[in-house]
């Protein structure tokens, strides 16, 4: 007796598929409750920090787990300096809006400081974890080169 059913290739890849399609509804569920626990039901930090724990964590996670296969977290090869100064000004807009609009916040400096801050925060993260991910595909590469040569 078998206990265990033969798949092919397109049923394992289906599961994984619709695995990272549930993960992905999970994570930007919990940033909406994230969200409307803090601005919406002004909810003390207490009531909500699991949920920014857990997503704080899932990202950590995610991050390191790429590096650490050498995966290709941002397409690299596409993603210039340039896209990511753009890419950083539009993130930073958008959470200075959010800030706005959700916090209520009207004190033109310290939005000013914190479009500022939030642009410098990612720009230098995501250069920072590029170079890690190119050290670490090249190393990969390497590995791979020196075990074809032994062959």
């Amino acid at each position: 007796m078998r206990n265990s059913r033969d798949n092919d290739e397109r049923i394992v890849s289906q599961r994984r598929k619709i695995q990272s399609d549930a993960y992905q509804i999970l994570v930007y569920c919990l940033l909406v409750s994230i969200l409307i626990q803090q601005f919406i039901m002004n909810a003390p930090f207490t009531q909500f920090a699991v949920e920014v724990f857990c997503l704080i964590g899932i990202g950590i996670y995610v991050t390191i787990r790429h590096l650490s296969v050498g995966v290709d977290i941002w397409d690299s090869q596409r993603n210039t300096y340039k896209k990511l100064l753009i890419n950083s000004i539009i993130s930073g807009g958008i959470c200075v809006s959010l800030l706005i609009v959700l916090a209520g916040e009207r004190n033109v400096w310290s939005i000013i400081l914190i479009f500022v801050s939030f642009i410098i925060v990612y720009f230098l993260t995501h250069l920072v974890l590029r170079n890690i991910n190119k050290k670490r595909q090249q190393q990969i590469d390497d590995e791979l080169g020196s075990d074809d040569t032994v062959e």
